[in-house]
């Protein structure tokens, strides 16, 4: 029976996309040590995440997802295991009454909060890419990460990046070696250290784990950026409303195409600078205050920025070379996802995107198949209607051609051959 609940609550691009993988990667291995990786699906957790922050977008979701976080808290309850880790980024903007009633409904277990932040300067670029992958058209230099003042549908505002703020929210009620926060290293620090300050928070130092995932590519450097910023500058037509813009816009445009095209670090501006390292020092005093569990150096989240352009400085044809090239590769991506294939692109790609591309034609064939059955069971339909017809019509003329009394099958298999030479 459970015990143990980490629940991992952010901060978002933190990299909890690489500590996920790495979850989801070894879930047979962690549960076969006592470790649930909680939440079936991704889709499933996201719903959870609304349900829990009570966002208004659960009403143009079918009615299952309403019971999304009391699934995840059964499937914990049900498992036979020690350990259960929930991990989502973006419980991160629930308010305090919010995660008190999902604490509330953990209570049967030891729950343990963790959150994962990084270098806050670094992350005001990384918010405002994600806010241009659902429509935002707002240049870097005239953008600012939302106050946390303006509640949990802030999602890439320092409601969700502050990790005091997102600790001081979720562990208020918890003791304080239960809230841990989780820094990422700055660079020059090996590809797992993340992970291995994520599993001592989580009580998982010791279980052997293949830490080999496929590294998510989803930032943009500064010229893709800037042309996903001008695309969103144009009219979306359908492509509107969050659901349609992360298929579209993010899935599609920015992760399948933008974010192989280009890596080049951009900067932020002074002014970015100045709010990031206020936000850093008031975390770091109210961590250390606080007596939280720190696992890694708390002065990685000190505010610094790349040394790179920023999206208004990019000349015009370079921008133009990246939009040409963005062409090609939607249609390349058209192509693949109709059936077709591509040595080159199937020669250059790693794991994670073959088994993508895979699922993708997977569910492409199915969808043809299902199309082929509904037209074969339409076929079998107006043939058993046409059979039906033509019994009826025999019946018919074999009353209207033949005497009642007449029963003999002969006489009436001939009146009838009789009919359809001289009438059909």
């Amino acid at each position: 029976m459970t015990r143990r609940v980490y629940l991992h609550v952010g901060c978002p691009k933190s990299g909890t996309t690489y500590l996920q993988r790495v979850l989801r990667h070894n879930q047979g291995a962690l549960a076969r040590q006592g470790v649930l990786v909680a939440g079936r699906t991704h889709t499933e957790l996201v719903h959870a995440g609304f349900v829990v922050r009570q966002d208004n977008r659960l009403k143009a979701l079918p009615p299952r997802a309403a019971g999304a976080w009391d699934r995840v808290v059964d499937q914990i309850r049900a498992f036979r295991g020690e350990t259960a880790i929930v991990s989502y980024e973006l419980f991160a903007g629930a308010r305090k009454r919010q995660a008190r009633q999902a604490l509330e409904s953990l209570s049967d277990f030891e729950v343990h909060v963790v959150v994962s932040t990084r270098d806050l300067g670094r992350a005001v670029s990384s918010a405002w890419q994600e806010r241009l992958k659902f429509g935002l058209d707002v240049p870097l230099e005239q953008w600012q990460p939302r106050p946390a003042s303006d509640g949990p549908r802030a999602e890439w505002g320092w409601r969700t990046m502050d990790p005091a703020s997102v600790a001081s929210r979720w562990g208020s009620e918890l003791p304080a070696a239960q809230v841990h926060v989780v820094v990422a290293p700055r660079g020059g620090a090996t590809p797992t250290t993340l992970w291995d300050r994520f599993a001592e928070a989580c009580s998982l130092e010791g279980i052997s784990l293949d830490l080999d995932v496929h590294p998510a590519n989803e930032s943009l450097g500064v010229r893709a950026a800037e042309v996903l910023r001008k695309v969103n500058e144009q009219d979306h037509g359908p492509i509107q409303g969050a659901r349609e813009q992360s298929k579209w816009l993010r899935d599609t445009l920015a992760h399948s195409v933008l974010a192989g095209l280009d890596d080049e670090p951009m900067g932020i501006t002074d002014e970015q600078l100045a709010e990031a390292e206020k936000h850093a020092g008031d975390a770091i005093e109210k961590i250390r205050s606080a007596g939280w569990q720190v696992h890694g150096d708390l002065e990685d989240i000190r505010a610094t920025r790349r040394q790179g352009r920023m999206p208004g400085e990019v000349p015009a044809e370079e921008l133009l070379d990246v939009a040409t090239r963005t062409i090609v590769g939607l249609l390349i991506e058209l192509r693949e996802r109709r059936g077709g294939s591509s040595p080159e692109r199937r020669a250059g790609s790693e794991r994670g995107g073959q088994l993508d591309l895979r699922g993708r034609k997977a569910t492409a064939l199915f969808d043809e198949l299902a199309a082929r059955l509904d037209a074969m069971e339409h076929d079998v339909q107006e043939s058993r209607r046409l059979h039906e017809r033509v019994a009826s019509l025999s019946d018919l003329v074999s009353e209207l051609l033949l005497p009642a009394t007449d029963q003999d099958p002969a006489v009436q298999q001939q009146a009838l051959r009789d009919y359809r030479e001289t009438s059909l």
